[in-house]
């Protein structure tokens, strides 16, 4: 019995997003390999990430102003062809400076596929169903950062890191040809809504941020990456110096953390997002803002209590409430755009979490630090869960008039509450 559309794309996409993640941690997984092979001060490897972010915001809404206005699958293909091509020639990079190069390549890939894919996904499915489906598709972020430090670990103390990056980058271009068998749709809104007129890029994007929902959504999804982010970056030193284990404990324990709490909460965010919808439109708010809340505690004890028996399960319940938010808020974010603008949506999403999340939460918890005490710095993770949570869940009461205004409901067929 052949598989549905919406079965075929999420199983294809999430897979292709599984790679995506893949070959975005991969340099982190490998980074004393490259610094030693290349003779890289910390400043030169740090750049490599740098100029990845860089690429990928400058090129994320071009191609989601693109996407909206064309064919999703073949700026995609073409997209999953560009980042997996260029992390496997990253197997015969000769200098540091071509390996910056294609580490910019693999940041044009991954805008067009991460902004282009929610938006194919919301094109197919109902509404209800976005939240399941986007948590399954946003799985891919912890188990992609888990097993690019599995194939650095095995691949690269066994054969270098140059043949870890030809083995990441392959699957991809075998993968992203079953995109073009994948049928392009562009649906109607249910309530009979027109697309707006065309606009310029940052005409759009204004008028997207302007969205009552969408704005406080993104701002604070923004917040959470600024701590998720910043906590990446500095938790497995934080581990050292505060809880006195080795790096490489710490290592472990964030990578058991991540794959194993952070997978399942990706699942349960969007599970219960979907399922709790019958009941109020404001469920996957509700889930996102919520546990956003519960974690902050659990954050807390993670940072400041030293037995490993309470700081250990906190620093996990943490991670699996932090990432309930992924499927959920995207969710939202495709649907109160509109059929029309939801790649835009999605740009927009990539370019503003990125910009006010993890870029400036590594300096600044550092900078902090050099005034205080990481621990301080560590803190400022706490304040900004708490903005999340404030914006997110401010955004409940503009939410049904945001998705009536998209064509995503009527109004008048919506019974109150």
């Amino acid at each position: 019995m052949p598989l549905s559309l919406t079965t075929r794309s999420l199983l294809i996409l999430t897979s292709l997003n599984l790679l995506d993640y893949l070959d975005r941690y991969l340099v982190a997984s490998l980074g004393s390999l490259i610094k030693a092979d290349l003779n890289l001060s910390d400043k030169a490897f740090g750049f490599l990430g740098t100029a990845f972010f860089l690429v990928y915001l400058v090129t994320s809404p071009l191609f989601g102003y693109l996407g909206d206005r064309g064919g999703r699958l073949r700026l995609m293909a073409g997209g999953a062809v560009l980042w997996s091509l260029a992390t496997s020639l990253t197997y015969w990079v000769p200098s540091y400076l071509f390996l910056v190069v294609t580490r910019g390549l693999v940041g044009v890939g991954e805008a067009s596929f991460g902004t282009l894919a929610p938006a194919y996904l919301a094109d197919i499915l109902p509404l209800g169903r976005r939240a399941r489906a986007l948590g399954l598709f946003y799985l891919a972020l912890p188990a992609g950062a888990a097993l690019a430090y599995l194939v650095g670990a095995l691949v690269g103390s066994h054969w270098g890191w140059r043949p870890a990056f030809l083995l990441a980058g392959l699957p991809g271009l075998a993968m992203a040809g079953l995109i073009y068998r994948l049928g392009e749709v562009r649906p109607e809104p249910a309530t009979g809504e027109k697309p707006p007129p065309i606009q310029a890029l940052l005409t759009a994007s204004w008028h997207l941020f302007k969205v009552p929902t969408l704005r406080r959504v993104t701002l604070g999804y923004g917040m959470v990456t600024f701590a998720l982010g910043g906590l990446a970056f500095w938790m497995p030193c934080y581990l050292e110096v505060a809880k006195g284990i080795s790096l490489s404990q710490a290592n472990l324990l964030l990578f058991g953390s991540v794959a194993l709490a952070g997978g399942l909460g990706t699942l349960t965010g969007g599970l219960l997002g979907s399922r709790l919808l019958t009941y109020t439109l404001g469920a996957p708010l509700w889930v996102s803002g919520l546990g956003i809340v519960l974690a902050i505690p659990l954050a807390a004890v993670a940072i400041f209590v030293a037995a490993p028996a309470l700081y250990i399960p906190a620093l996990a319940g943490a991670i699996f409430l932090l990432f309930l938010n992924p499927g959920v808020l995207t969710a939202v974010v495709v649907s109160v755009a509109g059929p029309w603008r939801r790649a835009q949506a999605v740009a927009l999403n990539i370019v503003v979490i990125h910009l006010v999340g993890d870029v400036p939460s590594p300096l600044l918890i550092g900078w902090i630090s050099d005034l205080g005490s990481l621990k301080w710095g560590v803190s400022l993770t706490l304040v900004a869960l708490a903005a999340g949570a404030v914006l997110i869940l401010s955004a409940l009461p503009h939410l049904k008039g945001d998705l009536a205004a998209a064509g995503e409901i009527d109004l008048k067929a919506e019974p109150p509450g």
